[in-house]
C-alpha cells in the first residue's frame, strides 16, 4: 500500500489546526522522532520513527520542501522488527544446553542456567538476523486537516497516531462519514437534515 505505487487503501482522520509558521518546528520535530536502528545487543524488539520520504535510510527534512503548493505533507513512518521466532529460539537454546553439559560431563543443566544460556543464544541469533521493515505511509492536507493513511490495519493505525500526536503535538480523530462530508463542502444545516433522514427499504414484503 503505497502512494508512489499508486495502490490506495486506507483510513481517514482529522487533525487539529496547525500553527502559523509550522515547517521548521514540524521538520525538528519530525527529526527528534526520526527512525533509529534496532540495538540488536538490546532487548528492544520493535522500532519506529520517520524517514525520509524518497529515503528509508534518511531522517533529514528540509522545511522548504516540507509542504506542496497544494498544501500536502507526506509522511513515511518505518516500522521495524527484531524478533527471534519462538521455535527457533528454543531449538537452539536445546542444542547449546546439550553442548555445554556434555562439555561439562554432565547430563543436564540447571534451569537457572539454562534461562542464562537461553539470553546468551538469543542475542547471538538477533546479532544474526536482519530486522523486518516496513514502511508506513500517509498524506496529511495542513488547509483541510485530512490525513489518509495508507494502511487498514488497527496495529499500524494505533502506532501511526500515537507517532503524530507525539511528534507534532495535535490529536487524530478517525473520520465517519459525517466527517467526510463536512470535508466535502457540506453545510452544518445539511449533515443535520441527514442526521434525521429514515433508512428506505428496497426489497419486497411479503404479503
Amino acid at each position: 500500500m503505497s502512494l508512489a505505487t499508486g495502490t490506495l487503501s486506507y483510513l481517514r482522520f482529522l487533525a487539529e489546526t496547525v500553527p502559523a509558521a509550522f515547517e521548521v518546528p514540524y521538520c525538528d520535530a519530525m527529526h527528534e522522532q526520526r527512525f533509529r536502528d534496532i540495538d540488536a545487543d538490546g532487548d528492544l524488539e520493535q522500532a519506529r520513527g520517520w524517514v525520509a520520504w524518497d529515503d528509508v535510510f534518511a531522517a533529514e527534512f528540509d522545511p522548504t520542501t516540507l509542504v506542496s503548493a497544494s498544501g500536502h505533507l507526506l509522511l513515511r513512518m518505518r516500522v521495524d522488527t527484531l524478533k527471534v521466532p519462538t521455535v527457533t529460539l528454543k531449538a537452539y537454546t536445546e542444542q547449546a544446553g546439550r553442548e555445554r553439559a556434555r562439555a561439562a560431563n554432565r547430563d543436564r543443566l540447571t534451569k537457572r542456567e539454562l534461562d542464562a544460556l537461553k539470553l546468551e543464544v538469543k542475542k547471538r541469533l538477533r546479532k544474526r538476523s536482519l530486522a523486518k521493515l516496513q514502511l508506513v505511509e500517509a498524506d496529511w492536507n495542513v488547509q483541510t486537516g485530512e490525513v489518509r493513511l495508507l494502511s487498514t490495519s488497527k496495529a499500524t493505525a494505533t502506532a501511526f497516531v500515537e507517532l503524530f500526536e507525539k511528534t507534532f503535538a495535535l490529536k487524530l480523530l478517525p473520520v465517519g462519514l459525517r466527517n467526510v462530508l463536512w470535508l466535502r463542502g457540506f453545510q452544518p444545516e445539511e449533515l443535520d437534515r441527514l442526521d434525521a433522514l429514515e433508512p428506505e427499504r428496497f426489497h419486497l414484503i411479503p404479503a
